[in-house]
């Protein structure tokens, strides 16, 4: 019984991330550029970089690169939570710690309070984790596509500002 509300509520996780997507590209993205590199491009970029990592990631999930959403799946990468529905919400707490205020970090928080009670002691260590290290939600993942992985993993952890070994 427990793992069908488990895969029920994984499921309306799911189908409410799909509606919410394309509502929330529209309010806020809509003056923002595509990135200019595909995903063919990012898997020739030099191993070991975040554009190499990024691509890696995306075909390792089977997720598609998406126009204006570029960056989220960069979050994933940096901070090593993974894709599924308590992964995400985890990730989400851990962006609040880490000072993003956008709508959909927002929103995941509010959701996964009434849908992952089970999480909260997760939410709550992700969220201080995430407060102790550097805001990263203002940094141009685009230019920092060829830095290194590890580089800018390191920073993160630095209280220093981004300096990044291209």
């Amino acid at each position: 019984m427990r793992t069908r509300i488990l895969a029920l509520r994984a499921a309306f996780i799911n189908g409410l991330v799909n509606f919410t997507g394309p509502i929330y590209r529209f309010l806020t993205k809509q003056k923002k550029d595509a990135w200019k590199y595909g995903i063919d491009d990012l898997r020739n970029f030099p191993t070991g970089s975040l554009g190499r990592e990024l691509a890696a990631f995306l075909d390792e999930h089977g997720i598609e690169l998406m126009p204006k959403f570029e960056g989220h799946d960069v979050y994933h990468i940096l901070t090593g939570y993974g894709t599924s529905p308590e992964a995400e919400s985890r990730m989400q707490w851990w962006l609040l710690g880490n000072r993003k205020y956008s709508f959909y970090t927002l929103g995941t928080v509010m959701v996964s309070i009434m849908f992952f009670p089970d999480q909260y002691g997760h939410f709550i260590r992700d969220y201080v984790k995430g407060s102790k290290v550097q805001k990263i939600s203002d940094w141009d993942f685009e230019s920092l596509l060829y830095a290194n992985i590890n580089m800018l993993r390191l920073n993160i952890r630095s209280a220093a500002p981004l300096l990044v070994s291209m």
